[in-house]
């Protein structure tokens, strides 16, 4: 009897000593796991038609991994999530700029967002169901003509400064065309009476002005290009561009 107690003795002594590491290594392999996801970033958008055919090679690369026979492994179901984020800076851009009719950029965001998270999760069924809607969704994406057109060939006229004016929660004008290579002073006043805040992550600027108050905003030298401005406040009405040549 004692034989038997003296073996059951040490073999919970040893998963005793076990038990904590085995529980250690997984914590530091879910750690793991978790700080790899969170360090995905996406590839970097720079215009509407680069985000578009961001899209498209981004669904490619996915119907090529449920291509695969069989179910998903764990490790295909995580490259897609690290593709989502891709995809989802390329139709951030495209809904940002108002590249494409809201029903188009609409399907293509929710699509978007349902398979970053269905591959999160582990959820292949909703993974596949969700892929097939932004595989239509996409091929439907269409920029609009104003996107696709060149920036018509103005001179730029050089100015002490150049006045911005904001009025029922939108920018006037909406392009500005400035000399590249050169500091630029922007004048904007906002004649609502709310604040707004001016932010361009373009030109790395951002000023909140009081309603019916003007500030002063110091931009570039700026290298030839078009950069984007918003209101922060009212994201959806208030936006323009400064285009240096």
């Amino acid at each position: 009897m004692k034989k038997i107690m003296m073996v059951l003795g040490v073999s919970v002594f040893t998963f005793g000593l076990n038990a904590p590491v085995m529980a250690e290594d997984h914590g530091h392999a879910h750690e793991d796991a978790q700080e790899s996801t969170e360090h995905y970033q996406g590839d970097k958008i720079e215009s509407a038609a680069q985000g578009l055919e961001v899209l498209k090679t981004k669904v490619a690369a996915i119907a090529d991994i449920l291509k695969k026979e069989g179910e998903l492994e764990f490790l295909d179901l995580e490259e897609i999530h690290e593709l989502s984020y891709s995809l989802e800076n390329g139709i951030d851009f495209i809904v940002s700029e108002k590249a494409a009719t809201e029903a188009q950029t609409d399907a293509v965001d929710e699509a978007v967002q349902a398979i970053h998270y269905a591959s999160e999760n582990g959820e292949e069924a909703k993974t596949r169901e969700w892929f097939e809607k932004l595989q239509t969704a996409v091929n439907a994406l269409e920029l609009s003509e104003a996107q696709n057109e060149v920036v018509a060939d103005v001179a730029p006229v050089k100015k002490d400064f150049y006045e911005i004016i904001i009025k029922d929660h939108k920018f006037s004008p909406e392009e500005i065309i400035v000399p590249a290579g050169e500091k630029v002073k922007l004048i904007v006043k906002n004649e609502d009476p709310t604040p707004e805040e001016f932010e361009s992550h373009d030109m790395n600027r951002e000023k909140i002005i009081g309603g019916g108050r003007k500030a002063t905003i110091f931009v570039g030298p700026l290298k030839p290009g078009k950069y984007h401005f918003f209101g922060e406040f009212n994201m959806d009405t208030a936006n323009g561009y400064v285009i240096a040549k």
